[in-house]
């Protein structure tokens, strides 16, 4: 029994360090419990919700990070239809230090595509970075869900409930 206990647990520990994705390690700190363990299915564009959510309501959002708040839970979320200027096939994919500013596209389009992302507790906005939380990072795709606020201005922000990050590709 204890033979076959001990194969079967070597078969197991070989099997993991062979897997080709190393398993990310779990999120800890104050944003932790607000990383999704899975993508929602059910999510819209920053331009969509612009367009058809009103504030108040529940809204799941996808899009890539932008622009992060240093020592806050916040980031821009920027509607996935525009071109970052890494993305193939765009002119500057080998020249642009910061792809993520979308410097080759009018400012003010930019600006109507984006969402702010702000992580709350009962205190208000948490203090910590949250980029590298999940291994988020500038380009990635994000989902978001929370509630919308939107200002005299409309400018959009999610108030998040969670969030889940899904890797750009390097």
């Amino acid at each position: 029994m204890k033979q076959t206990l001990t194969i079967a647990l070597a078969f197991a520990l070989s099997a993991l360090a062979c897997s080709k994705e190393p398993a990310a390690p779990a999120p800890s700190g104050p944003l932790a419990s607000f990383v999704a363990s899975v993508a929602p299915t059910d999510a819209k564009s920053v331009l969509s919700a612009r367009k058809e959510s009103a504030a108040g309501a529940e809204v799941t959002l996808v899009g890539r990070a932008k622009d992060f708040v240093t020592g806050r839970a916040a980031f821009t979320l920027i509607d996935s239809s525009l071109r970052a200027c890494s993305d193939e096939g765009d002119p500057m994919a080998d020249s642009c230090e910061t792809p993520w500013d979308y410097c080759c596209i009018d400012p003010q389009e930019v600006s109507e595509a984006c969402a702010t992302i702000e992580v709350r507790d009962a205190l208000g906005l948490i203090k910590s970075d949250i980029k590298g939380v999940s291994g988020l990072d500038h380009l990635d795709t994000v989902f978001v869900s929370g509630a919308l606020e939107k200002d005299a201005a409309g400018n959009l922000t999610v108030v998040a409930r969670s969030f889940y990050v899904r890797k750009a590709a390097k």
